[in-house]
């Protein structure tokens, strides 16, 4: 095996939707932890920068380039010594390998298996995902501290979020409680329905300020949700990863379907309430203290299918997510009061 100490500058590679790319900062953290002064790189998707961009544990940030020359030129003028790939993908491994960067750790890949990669894992989704990517640092004997993910959010993101509350006179002392009815698939969303019931609930149990944070083409959620509460809600929308990460930590909790911006919340460490219909908790729910998950307990389908296969189980996921009410969701917020109150104390 190459030898550690010899390794002065790290080449990160993970290529994921905004969830997965905050899943893996523990990797980003563990590197650095034990290569106090190496240089270490991360490359991202397009548009997903934001979400490492003000880590301090990171050098540099690289964006994908989908041209392969300017991938392997962009690689080598680098001189990384080592690519730590984190996605089981044989094309990324054989960038690297043409890159020439000559130490190579990841997941065994779908189509090469351990070709070209030094040292290998398996891809163990039988557990939860920031664990998943730390077993490929462990492999070559790095000790891991911490699982938790963490996002950074930089001067600018919180410049904007200050201006946002100012404009929106959300600055007054009231809780702020952020809700995310959208998610990737329609069968993964609670109901509009419960959202806007549970919004109602949570103004009058906290005379709190409701926002509603939208992706892409979710607007007509935003929407349904406003025209059933009491109240007007704020309706966040077109704002960069950078900006949601500012706005989600000045949050005092966060409610959410399994989806990317749960994600988010919980690694700007604001108290989240995860509702898991359509997919593994085990493996995607926020397991740390600060944060409850709200899932169907006795389907066995949610710790066995992959993301994929719940395609075909669309209705099961949207029963399991019918079995969560509002009522559950306030009960878990009032055994999260403390720290709900800790936050905006």
């Amino acid at each position: 095996m190459y030898a550690l100490e010899q390794i002065k500058r790290i080449l990160i590679i993970r290529l994921a939707p905004l969830g997965e790319t905050v899943l893996t900062t523990p990797v980003i953290r563990a590197l650095r932890q034990h290569f106090t002064d190496a240089y270490i790189a991360y490359m991202v998707a397009p548009s997903r920068e934001d979400l490492v961009s003000a880590t301090p544990h990171l050098n540099d940030v690289l964006i994908y380039q989908s041209s392969v020359p300017k991938f392997i030129y962009q690689l080598m003028r680098k001189k990384f010594d080592m690519a730590v790939v984190l996605q089981p993908t044989f094309r990324l491994v054989l960038l690297t390998f043409l890159a020439r960067i000559p130490f190579r750790i990841g997941f065994e890949t779908n189509s090469g298996g351990k070709r070209l990669l030094h040292v290998s894992v398996q891809n163990n989704t039988a557990q939860h995902e920031t664990q998943r990517y730390l077993d490929v640092v462990r492999s070559i004997g790095i000790e891991v501290s911490a699982d938790e993910p963490s996002v950074f959010v930089d001067k600018v993101g919180k410049d904007w979020c200050n201006d946002f509350l100012e404009s929106r006179n959300l600055n007054d002392g009231r809780p702020i409680i952020g809700l995310n009815p959208g998610a990737g698939t329609s069968y993964r969303r609670w109901s509009t329905d419960n959202f806007a019931i549970t919004a109602n609930m949570l103004q009058d149990a906290y005379d709190a300020h409701i926002i509603v944070t939208t992706g892409p083409d979710e607007g007509e959620l935003a929407q349904q949700v406003n025209k059933q509460m009491m109240h007007s809600p704020t309706i966040v929308k077109d704002i960069t990863p950078m900006q949601l990460a500012a706005l989600l930590q000045r949050c005092n909790l966060y409610i959410s379907n399994d989806t990317g911006p749960m994600h988010l919340s919980t690694a700007v460490k604001t108290p989240t309430i995860a509702l898991f219909g359509g997919s593994n908790p085990t493996q995607w729910g926020p397991k740390w203290d600060k944060h409850i998950i709200l899932a169907q307990q006795d389907c066995e389908l949610m710790q066995t299918l992959s993301p994929k296969e719940w395609d075909d189980y669309a209705d099961v996921a949207q029963q399991n997510l019918k079995s969560i009410t509002p009522e559950m969701v306030l009960a878990a917020t009032e055994r999260m009061e403390w720290k709900i109150k800790d936050k905006s104390s």
